[in-house]
């Protein structure tokens, strides 16, 4: 049970510094970013965050936790 919560723990952190990289220290040109243009104008471009790029790294992150857990726990 310790290495199903570790890996889990460790998922959801690296999960955590992805989502805060993605949003804070991205560009809308790298194409891990979750930040997308909403408005443009003349002057001045609105950015937001991009819900369906949050859940689509969401599902990757949790999809490579359970195949993660499932070869930690897989026995011999």
């Amino acid at each position: 049970m310790n290495k199903k919560l570790g890996a889990s723990l460790f998922i959801f952190f690296c999960f955590l510094i992805w989502l805060y990289f993605a949003i804070y220290k991205s560009s809308i040109n790298h194409w891990w970013t979750v930040n997308e243009i909403k408005q443009t104008t003349e002057d001045t471009v609105e950015i937001g965050v991009s819900f369906v790029k949050v859940i689509v790294g969401a599902l990757a992150f949790t999809l490579s936790g359970f195949i993660i857990c499932f070869f930690i726990t897989r026995k011999k």
